[in-house]
């Protein structure tokens, strides 16, 4: 969102760019009408108006109540490198890890240049004066690399990042396009060679006249096909838009929208979204109420928009220009409105109301990924590396049927992974591991679920253990594996698959089916013997240990009949 510093003179102007489409009678949209396109739509926001450490949890428990399911942010560059060299990464850490423990998604916007790296060191530093200050140095280039690298490899689990935000607006950095492109294939490249499965958004407040700019230099430099993006983001802001008989209807820029598509499909890129990663009011809220459903009821209906993040939150300050949110501050002693460690937010009623009650739809049913494949039995799909690894692995035969989209997931050292879950295993996301077998691992289910039992007799390590032609003996755990089980673990990925046996082969409950079977341990899963189906293949059956975890959480509903997920399922 544009500053309030910004001189009269450029707002005037701005302003004219961005309602220049209400000018125009908008076409007519009946045509549009269809059912409605599962949808996120979300909050676009900053890591410092979140920072747990300054306003406590009320912000994220807003985020609960409205049942935010994305949101967008920027990661600055100049916040988590002020030294060149030196990271600090604790804003983001915080923010980030309170967000992915509520399954949000996130979507990250690289933004800013420390003034170390620029040629007006004190210009870029003054938050007031770098958008017309700030320009990246030549020999700074390899710096700039760095912090993509780091930053991106720090949250390897952010599937969608942004490359700057409203880059017509900085002077130095993207008001010359073939700036912004130069920049903006480093930051593809860069991200990309951490994890070649990242979503990059190009970034514009304008929209066609600026991307077609952007594309007609990138088919000179990479050539036509080859242009360093794999989606395009939007402001189409129409910020004081009252609705009147005879008006068109123009609550954001539905043209600019349009357009912008219309460009897309004429440069081949009809298989690439757009994300509206900023769009609101600041005028009364009866009439942001109304705008915001109107306009999500709109983008609904786009198949091709796949984000809508809406500005925002709450108020910054009491600015006429600045009451975009959903929730106000609370007067200080003095009827101030300002944002620190003292300040008190609350709903707007009609406003706030408005966005939580908009219905929730979900995903999208169709992937943007083509080579994904969905299962209408719980909704969800596969795709990219996890789609490799559950096919490589025994797919629906032995991992069973996706229970949740990939989502982040907080490991014991309180890093975090990337991770989907499955009726019978959890694959998780190494990118230490880039391009290498352990790249996608399955999480040490087995060893997870029996950690509390190693006291028990069959998870006891042998005295002695002699092997034979029907028999492996393990000296890292010091079990065994025989016969029917011992044929299933080779035969089924071994080793790879579902780690050292740590049990050996005992009687247990089943609570799915409240039989009890031959089962054994390993660390990645527990094989069944299922003497129902003797002679089939499925005499070895996995036990649903990711399933049973997430029904006893209340993801999922229980047993092996249900495996719809419950109105939790946006994990």
């Amino acid at each position: 969102m544009i500053k309030a510093s910004l001189t009269g003179q450029f707002i005037a102007v701005l302003l004219l760019v961005l309602v220049a489409g209400s000018l125009v009678p908008a076409p007519t949209r009946a045509e549009d009408s269809q059912d409605g396109n599962p949808f996120v739509f979300g909050i676009a926001s900053h890591a410092w108006w979140l920072d747990p450490e300054v306003y406590g949890d009320q912000l994220f428990a807003a985020l609960d109540d409205l049942n935010v399911t994305t949101v967008r942010l920027s990661i600055d560059w100049r916040r988590f490198e002020p030294v060149q060299g030196q990271f600090d990464w604790r804003l983001y850490d915080d923010v980030f890890g309170e967000l992915a423990k509520r399954n949000i998604v996130i979507v990250a916007d690289f933004n800013t240049i420390p003034g170390w790296a620029s040629s007006d060191k004190a210009g870029c530093d003054n938050p007031g004066t770098e958008i017309y200050l700030c320009g990246l140095r030549d020999d700074m280039v390899p710096a700039f690399r760095n912090a993509i690298h780091a930053a991106v490899s720090r949250y390897a689990w952010i599937e969608h990042w942004e490359f700057w935000n409203e880059p017509e607006m900085w002077q130095r950095l993207g008001q010359d396009a073939a700036v912004y492109l130069r920049n903006l294939r480093i930051f593809y490249d860069e991200a990309h060679a951490v994890n070649p499965e990242i979503v990059v958004a190009a970034q514009t407040l304008v929209g066609t006249g600026y991307m077609d700019w952007v594309y007609n230099i990138s088919e000179a430099w990479y050539g036509d096909g080859n242009e360093p993006w794999d989606a395009i983001s939007l402001h189409p802001y129409n910020w004081s838009y009252v609705a009147e008989p005879g008006k068109a209807p123009e609550e954001i820029s539905y043209q600019r929208i349009e357009d912008l598509r219309a460009l897309m499909v004429a440069r081949g890129d009809a298989d690439k979204p757009i994300w509206i990663t900023e769009f609101g009011w600041n005028n009364d809220v009866e009439n942001q109420a109304r705008n915001l459903r109107v306009a999500i009821d709109w983008m609904k209906r786009q198949p091709y928009i796949e984000f809508a993040h809406l500005h925002m939150l709450h108020d910054w300050n009491e600015v006429p220009v600045d009451l975009f949110g959903l929730m106000e501050i609370v007067p200080d002693e003095h009827g101030g409105r300002w944002l620190g460690p003292d300040t008190r937010f609350e709903p707007k009623p009609v406003y706030y109301d408005a966005f939580k009650e908009l219905p929730r739809d979900g995903r999208p049913t169709t992937p943007w990924d083509s080579g994904a494949v969905l299962f209408s039995e719980t909704g969800q799909a596969i795709e990219g590396r996890f789609l490799r690894a559950w096919q490589q692995r025994g797919g629906l035969r032995i991992l069973g049927l996706p229970l949740t989209r990939p989502y982040p997931r907080q490991q014991p050292d309180g890093s975090w992974l990337f991770v989907q879950d499955f009726e019978r295993a959890r694959l998780e996301f190494h990118p230490e591991f880039l391009g290498q077998w352990g790249e996608v691992l399955g999480t040490l289910a087995g060893s997870e679920m029996v950690v509390d039992r190693l006291n028990e007799p069959p998870f006891q390590p042998l005295a002695g253990c002699t092997e034979n032609a029907d028999r492996t003996c393990f000296a890292a755990t010091g079990h065994s594996l025989s016969f029917g089980f011992k044929q299933f673990w080779e035969q089924h990925g071994g080793l790879a698959t579902f780690g050292y046996p740590i049990s050996e082969e005992f009687s247990e409950l089943n609570a799915d089916t409240g039989e009890v079977y031959t089962v054994q341990y390993f660390e990645r899963a527990r094989f069944e013997y299922h003497p129902e189906y003797a002679g089939t293949e499925y005499e070895v059956l996995l036990g649903r240990l990711i399933a049973n975890e997430l029904a006893e959480d209340g993801w999922i509903a229980p047993g092996p009949a249900s495996r719809l997920p419950t109105g939790r399922s946006y994990r």
